[in-house]
């Protein structure tokens, strides 16, 4: 009886070992999917394809929030309660006409990248937080290696090639071009070279070795100038200043001497990147007085009924751009403001809530940044914190959260940094049940 007991105790464990597995490959394989789908889109726009990336992000999603739920109960149900939350409010338009297609655009592209962040949870419960780490390294590799082939074959070849001049393809000043590499969008392309480059920092040879840590810094500042995506600048620059503030909090002669050294050096390299900018023309202000001069003429005011409970999701931001590609009646409002954004969507109040869940966000990073774990995995907090900040600076002038893949890997990457490593007798368990 003891040896029948001990073999099916053998074969669940092997069973639970080989389900893990399995499912990390697959969301290894979606992942490069992701990359290259905008590139897919550009050639076939079928609903078949576009859902199938959504279907597989809300399964997967689902299923890893069951699989850590019980092991991080107090930060999900405050987290699940203020989720819930927005999208109801967010829904509350269709009530009075609005049309369901938008709000279901709406959720699929703002709302649904962030439930991601249960399958970095899950990748880090798992102990992959390097094979993530990895598979955004190749990911980074590709973009590479498409803009420059792209940058080779000239912005006329790709229009006969099916690439649309203003969507796929830009100039900005002066004939320089913008490209989208192996996503949909200029845009795009920035954000993901953006955060796969810092995510890639945190494979096992780039924490063991420096000199590949500063090589993939020093490629990913190359190719943002190269895009001359300036929030994508600004969003790295936020991102490097705050870590390394962040890792000088501790007192000692090294690290006021490294302080001391950087404070004296910032004129110079205030100095020397003004006119690497200004060279490309990456300090014009006018498109900023452009937009200031829409935000003021077209943001709901805020005493009135929809300033309050907003226009609904989708109403505006990258959703609001698709449905009115496909022929709906829709504001086409692209805001080019995170904040403005969300207000539009959510009102005041939604705001209030967002304010909610990312400071939820914030205090529980804090908290993890004391939590013991292994070396190349202690650190992923203080990035994450060091991400979000760059990511609210970059807000100001680009809905950030919107713009795919991009929005993916950072939700999950804040998810690796979220989760919490228990022991087996730390586990909370329900009244009843066996551990």
């Amino acid at each position: 009886m003891t040896s029948l007991n001990v073999k099916s105790h053998v074969l669940i464990q092997a069973r639970s070992e080989t389900s893990p597995a399995v499912l990390m490959v697959l969301i290894h394989f979606l992942l490069l999917y992701l990359s290259v789908y905008g590139l897919i889109s550009i050639y076939v726009d079928n609903i078949v394809i576009r859902s199938l990336k959504d279907a597989g992000m809300l399964l997967l999603a689902f299923y890893t929030l069951i699989r850590v739920y019980r092991q991080q109960i107090d930060f999900m149900n405050l987290f699940l309660f203020v989720l819930a939350s927005l999208v109801i409010l967010g829904s509350l338009n269709v009530l009075v006409g609005s049309s369901v297609v938008t709000l279901i655009y709406g959720i699929k592209i703002t709302l649904l990248p962030l439930v991601m962040l249960f399958t970095g949870m899950f990748m880090a419960q798992h102990n992959r937080v390097f094979a993530f780490a990895r598979t955004n390294l190749v990911i980074f590799i590709m973009l590479i290696a498409g803009w420059c082939v792209q940058y080779a074959l000239g912005i006329e070849k790709l229009i006969t090639m099916g690439f649309v001049y203003g969507v796929n393809i830009k100039n900005y000043l002066e004939g320089v071009p913008r490209l989208s590499s192996i996503t949909y969008s200029p845009d795009g392309y920035a954000y993901a070279l953006l955060m796969t480059g810092i995510i890639a920092e945190r494979t096992k040879l780039a924490v063991n070795h420096r000199s590949f840590r500063i090589l993939i810094q020093l490629l990913t500042i190359s190719f943002l100038l190269l895009s001359t995506i300036r929030s994508a600048l600004l969003l790295w620059c936020v991102y490097q200043m705050v870590l390394f503030m962040m890792s000088m909090r501790r007192y000692s002669r090294r690290n006021i001497l490294i302080l001391a050294f950087a404070f004296m050096a910032m004129p110079a390299a205030v100095f020397l990147g003004g006119r690497l900018l200004q060279s490309k023309n990456l300090l014009s202000s006018s498109s900023l007085l452009d937009r200031l001069q829409t935000w003021g003429s077209s943001l709901t005011s805020p005493f009135t009924m929809n300033g309050m409970i907003g226009n609904g999701i989708g109403s505006v931001g990258a959703a609001s751009r698709r449905t009115h590609m496909i022929g709906l009646n829709s504001s086409n409002f692209a805001v080019d403001n995170q904040y403005f954004s969300l207000y539009e969507q959510t009102g005041w109040i939604g705001l209030v809530y967002f304010l909610i869940l990312f400071m939820l966000l914030f205090i529980t990073l804090v908290k993890r940044m004391k939590a013991p774990s292994e070396p190349g995995v202690s650190t992923l907090p203080q990035a994450a914190i060091a991400m979000g900040a760059g990511v609210a600076a970059a807000s100001l002038t680009t809905n950030v959260l919107e713009l795919f893949p991009a929005n993916v890997f950072f939700w999950m990457f804040i998810g690796m940094a979220l989760y919490q490593h228990r022991r087996a007798g730390e586990i909370p368990y329900k009244a009843g049940e066996q551990g």
